[in-house]
């Protein structure tokens, strides 16, 4: 797998971990509709001074092809993680149905 994960520092352990086996999960989605990509994962944690910290994550898919993105942030972790990662798959999923579709035009005889 070709993850590239940043700013994983500012995060514990827990954190971490439930970063990398959500980012896994959703890399695995994405690879089956495009095949050798990178997918690149920012991770801001913003600590005001309160107990809670709110987290803002940043998806990139890069292909030899097309570049994709997708963000998202909240409060807790693992639901930004969950809305980032249905963001990433809806942009993949628009990106290859109008591939699927220009290749559809040029092949159908009138």
């Amino acid at each position: 797998m070709s993850i590239i994960y940043n700013r994983l520092k500012d995060l514990n352990a827990v954190e971490t971990q439930e970063v990398k086996r959500l980012s896994e999960q959703t890399f695995e989605k994405v690879q089956r509709d495009l095949f050798d990509c990178k997918l690149i994962v920012d991770i801001h944690k913003f600590e005001k001074a309160g107990a809670r910290a709110k987290y803002s994550i940043h998806y990139r898919i890069e292909h030899p092809s097309t570049l994709l993105t997708a963000e998202e942030a909240d409060w807790e972790l693992a639901k930004a993680l969950h809305k980032a990662g249905d963001n990433l798959l809806e942009e993949v999923r628009k990106k290859v149905s109008k591939a699927t579709k220009r290749v559809g035009q040029k092949t159908r005889k009138e």
